[in-house]
């Protein structure tokens, strides 16, 4: 069997020669016409009516399971794809963002992951010019499943467990733990040499034994060209913290913003940001952090522009009432969205009526949920958020409940009604969990979604029982819309 995988498979594509092999071809899925083609000699080779040069990505997409020309892919290289009638998994791992659509989000594909610990965090390669490639973290193992979700590659982290994660590219993960020093370094190819000059840890400069809170990976418009880290640092004795960026080409440090230092048992004078998020139109860095205490929680929000200061943010807010449980930043929507710990409601806030001297005791913030609940949660002692993640991509924003995504959408309402834009909430397909009565909380409870991420099409969700990532995607929808 083996051997007839192996052997070599000549085609003839609109004139020109091609060779590969049946293993490479049957990676097109039981559908494709090229998955039935067997061995031949270039002497006689299987005849395809098709475009040579369209077809040459394809078979290099089959070969390495993403695109190698840094572009997007054309819609004729998609009518190609689809023409040869590819697996859906395939045809989606070639759409770009522009695809996505949330309504259209169904299971599309479950990777299983090797051991029994269930992934802690999940990670989507960003897109373009990469593929929606997706990287999960094990307990100490990083695994990278490739844009068609075809084959994987893991690595094993001297880490016992991964709380942040990063996918740079195809071939690069960055992974750190709130227990551990640094930032390190997951190679999943030999596109990516370990330069004698390129560290395999990432640490804060002078204090090397900082644990890792929280990362974000950008290029920031005023910088150069190279990809920049930012990883929010806390010292080992917890009296200490601050923010790093690393150029991503040379590994190394290029600014230290906002240190803080604990004095005496202040903990709340210097909480250290355990959310990063970049804006990339509005060059802002947004780092979030909370503190809880038999008082409540308190929570600081702040905004930087590191092009301006390292030290003084632009904007920043101390929460207390009804303080975030998790907090994102949208740039298309350009507003900040947050769930009341509290009430589990959604606020958003207008990035263009913050500023004015920082807004420290403004009120920011409004409930683009039940503001009813939220006002009788504010001065409440419930947690109705606890636990609640939220996220923003392209238009939208999703935050988790459980085991289940809710997604906020902007629309216009009718010229009668005002035209104005509001934000309207609906829920993520309808998956095995949504209908779930009151006798299966348990069930709920054990496929809490614990990290996700987004790229391309897709979304990519860990759950805290399963040994497995679960990948949605709403291409699959438009593939067969459009046969």
């Amino acid at each position: 069997m083996a051997a007839a995988a192996a052997a070599a498979v000549a085609l003839n594509v609109g004139g020109e020669l091609f060779q590969t092999t049946a293993a490479t071809l049957s990676r097109a899925g039981a559908a494709s016409p090229l998955a039935s083609l067997g061995p031949s000699s270039p002497s006689a080779p299987h005849f395809l009516d098709g475009d040579p040069r369209l077809f040459a990505q394809l078979l290099s997409f089959l070969r390495h399971g993403r695109l190698l020309a840094p572009a997007p892919p054309s819609a004729a290289l998609l009518a190609e794809a689809r023409r040869f009638a590819l697996d859906g998994a395939l045809l989606a791992s070639l759409s770009p963002a522009s695809a996505f659509a949330p309504l259209s989000l169904r299971p599309s594909a479950l990777l299983p992951l090797t051991g029994r610990v269930p992934p802690s965090a999940v990670a989507v390669c960003p897109s373009p010019p990469h593929p929606a490639s997706i990287v999960a973290a094990h307990g100490g193992v990083v695994t990278c499943f490739d844009a068609a979700l075809a084959t994987r590659a893991s690595v094993l982290m001297p880490l016992p467990a991964v709380d942040s994660l990063v996918a740079v590219s195809p071939a690069l993960a960055l992974a750190g733990a709130r227990d551990f020093p640094g930032v390190h370094l997951c190679r999943f190819s030999d596109d990516v040499p370990a330069a004698a000059a390129v560290p395999e840890v990432l640490s804060w400069p002078g204090s090397p034994s900082a644990t890792v809170l929280s990362m974000a990976a950008t290029v920031p418009s005023g910088a150069p060209s190279a990809p920049w880290l930012f990883a929010s640092f806390e010292s080992a004795r917890r009296n200490s913290s601050a923010m790093v960026a690393f150029d991503l080409n040379s590994f190394s440090p290029v600014a230290e913003i906002g240190r803080k230092e604990v004095f005496g048992a202040d903990v709340e004078a210097a909480i250290p940001a355990t959310k990063l998020g970049w804006l990339c139109e509005h060059n802002l860095l947004l780092a979030a952090g909370s503190h809880s205490s038999p008082g409540g929680v308190v929570g600081d929000i702040r905004l930087w522009d590191i092009r301006a200061s390292a030290t003084v943010p632009v904007w920043e807010v101390r929460e207390k009432e009804d303080c975030f449980a998790d907090v994102a930043a949208s740039d298309t929507l350009s507003a900040l969205f947050k769930v009341g710990a509290a009430s589990g409601e959604v606020f958003m806030a207008d990035l263009r009526r913050l500023g004015n001297g920082g807004g420290i005791g403004l009120e920011p913030w409004v409930c683009i949920g039940d503001g009813q609940r939220a006002a009788a949660a504010a001065s409440s002692r419930r947690k109705e958020g606890n636990g609640c993640m939220i996220e923003c991509y392209c238009n939208w924003v999703f935050v988790t409940r459980g085991a289940d995504v809710e997604v906020w959408s902007q629309v216009e309402l009718a010229p009668e009604a005002g035209g104005k834009k509001v934000m309207k909430r609906n829920w993520v397909g309808s998956g095995p969990y949504m209908d779930a009565g009151a006798g299966e909380e348990a069930v709920k409870e054990k496929a809490k979604i614990v990290g996700w991420a987004f790229g391309g099409s897709r979304m990519a969700l860990a759950r805290a029982d399963k040994g497995s990532v679960e990948v949605w995607d709403s291409a699959l929808a438009k593939i067969c819309a459009n046969p």
